[in-house]
């Protein structure tokens, strides 16, 4: 009987511990909510006077303070409503006009490391991209320069037929020619016999 008496106080001893947990982390999380929205309305203050003062340094600086403000909020508002908690109407106006300063949709709700991972991801496109583009401007290039080069082939071959078409002309020209002359030689030489013959016959006479 002591026994089912002590393990009976034991269960309600661990429920009120988990209880009174869970009540602290509610607490937690909330205060780190409460927390977190306070800094974002600071950081838009601090924005809107740095935009007033036309100060180009300042305000760079007032809108990481504001992207980063943002970010914490975020992240806190989202364990904080994970845990049972509601969010304060006042609080998304406040989100929304952060982000029109931040110049994005007014329920947007990209954190810093989200935009970062979705930069690195689009400059890994661009990087691939551009590799691309290089690997096929090197190939348009060799392309081109094969094409020269076959056509610097193409003209020496057309050279080399035309001078081995012209040396066997001028080979038939000279051919020809000896030719022609080999006959106008053995015409002469035959009028020689033929005038040879009739003078010998005359004197015969």
């Amino acid at each position: 009987m002591k026994n089912i008496i002590l393990i009976c106080l034991l269960t309600f001893s661990l429920a009120a511990c988990n209880t009174a947990t869970k009540k602290e982390e509610k607490i937690d999380f909330t205060k780190s909510y409460e927390t977190a929205a306070l800094a974002l309305t600071d950081a838009q203050l601090n924005y809107d006077a740095a935009v007033a003062s036309k100060d180009t340094a300042r305000i760079a600086a007032a809108k990481i303070q504001l992207e980063t403000a943002k970010t914490n909020y975020l992240n806190s508002k989202n364990n904080y409503t994970a845990n049972g908690g509601i969010v304060k109407q006042e609080d998304d106006q406040l989100l929304a006009k952060a982000n029109t300063a931040l110049g994005k949709p007014a329920k947007d709700t990209t954190t810093l490391a989200a935009a970062a991972e979705k930069f690195i991801d689009s400059t890994k496109v661009n990087a691939d991209k551009k590799a691309k583009q290089v690997i096929g401007a090197i190939a348009t290039g060799e392309n081109k320069v094969k094409q020269v080069s076959d056509a610097v082939a193409a003209g020496q071959n057309t050279v080399k037929n035309n001078v081995i078409k012209a040396n066997e002309g001028l080979k038939k020209v000279n051919d020809s020619t000896k030719k022609r002359l080999e006959e106008i030689k053995k015409q002469g030489n035959d009028l020689l016999n033929l005038f040879k013959r009739k003078t010998d016959t005359t004197k015969n006479n």
